[in-house]
């Protein structure tokens, strides 16, 4: 150990000596009237030190890019930030205007209807059947509010049902998740033909889709308008899976229903105007 300091000290003081040398020969060239000469001293002295110099301009050189890379990274750290917070902005943007269009929709889908002569009655809740096998709810409008059998049921988010059975001041609504609920229907942009039909579970199963049907997850399905019960054009649900029915003539999909069926509490029925007497 006391011989590398001493070793280091040696070099220290050879270095300060060079340095006092440099110093000197480069006054005594400003000086001589030759200042463009620096002789043999200056000669030996930049050999000695041009190598040193080297060396510190290659460090410089270094030290400059590794600031200019930090600094790089900072801005891309801030930049990542930024376009982060982007598409975190962009992702709710998206989100609502999907929300919007869906209600457009269902807003279409009930202009739609109201210009197919319909009438519409609230209603509400007052009992649900309390069987597994079948899905239905009791509501507080019947034959004396107008509402007749075969009367179809909606919410702002889409189809419900329809009532199997009115009476005074109330009805009995038949849901479409009911095994025995078939309606017909339009899949997707292709406008396939269908026939949605309860399983008593919270899908829907449309059945009957053409082999060749361009029906993808996410394609909305629309009542066809056909039969006397619902009118064209109500939403009913969006598609979640596709499958070979069976012998793979057909295609079947799987069906969300577009109302929350599991927490109704009010909804509307459409009357058809000047319907007087029960279907």
């Amino acid at each position: 150990m006391v011989l590398d300091a001493f070793a280091r000290r040696r070099q220290f003081v050879v270095f300060i000596v060079l340095c006092i040398l440099a110093l000197g020969v480069l006054t005594t060239q400003v000086r001589s009237p030759e200042q463009r000469r620096i002789g043999w001293l200056g000669v030996a002295v930049q050999v000695v030190l041009a190598p040193m110099a080297s060396g510190l301009s290659r460090i410089g050189d270094v030290v400059d890019r590794g600031w200019a890379l930090i600094t790089e990274i900072g801005r891309l750290r801030t930049e990542n930030r930024r376009l982060a917070a982007e598409v975190a902005r962009l992702r709710e943007e998206n989100a609502q205007l999907q929300d919007a269009a869906q209600e457009a929709q269902r807003l279409r889908s009930l202009m739609a209807v109201r210009q197919q002569s319909f009438r519409t009655v609230s209603a509400r809740v007052i009992g649900r059947d309390p069987s597994h096998w079948f899905n239905t709810l009791l509501i507080d409008r019947g034959p004396r509010d107008g509402v007749r059998r075969n009367d179809p049921v909606v919410t702002s988010e889409g189809l419900v049902g329809h009532v199997i059975e009115a009476s005074g001041g109330w009805a009995r609504v038949l849901l479409v998740l009911d095994p025995r609920s078939a309606i017909g229907v339009l899949v997707g942009r292709s406008r396939d033909a269908g026939v949605a039909e309860g399983q008593g579970q919270p899908m829907l199963r449309v059945k009957y889709l053409s082999r060749d049907a361009e029906i993808q997850p996410g394609d909305q399905v629309v009542t066809a308008g056909l039969g006397e019960i619902y009118p064209r054009g109500l939403v009913v649900g969006t598609v979640v899976d596709v499958s070979r029915g069976e012998g793979d003539l057909f295609r079947e999909a799987l069906v969300r229903p577009a109302a929350d069926l599991n927490h109704l509490e009010e909804m509307v029925i459409l009357v058809a105007e000047g319907s007087q007497a029960s279907r």
